[in-house]
């Protein structure tokens, strides 16, 4: 199809390939292989955009770790997630 958009070449190597066998069940079926590398490489932008950057992640994962080892610094309500579990996942 014309386009006047410049065009890029990308090779399918192993990597690849694995990569859009992972996003083939996320993807509308039926997708030519360009348009699953193109609708790939505009969700992995999306995902980086949104991802906090390693340092931040890390402070975060260990101020949660934190909450676990001294629950009654958490800003949540044990009580309410436990009764939420309970009522999505009812013990049988």
């Amino acid at each position: 199809m014309a386009t006047s958009h410049p065009r890029i070449q990308v090779t399918e190597d192993p990597e690849l390939a694995r990569a859009l066998r992972a996003a083939a069940p996320h993807l509308p079926p039926g997708l030519p292989r360009s348009r699953q590398v193109r609708e790939l490489a505009i969700a992995g932008a999306r995902h980086l955009a949104d991802e906090p950057p390693t340092e931040v992640r890390r402070v975060l994962l260990e101020d949660l770790a934190g909450y676990f080892e001294d629950p009654d610094t958490a800003p949540w309500d044990w009580d309410v997630l436990r009764g939420g579990k309970l009522d999505a996942w009812p013990l049988r």
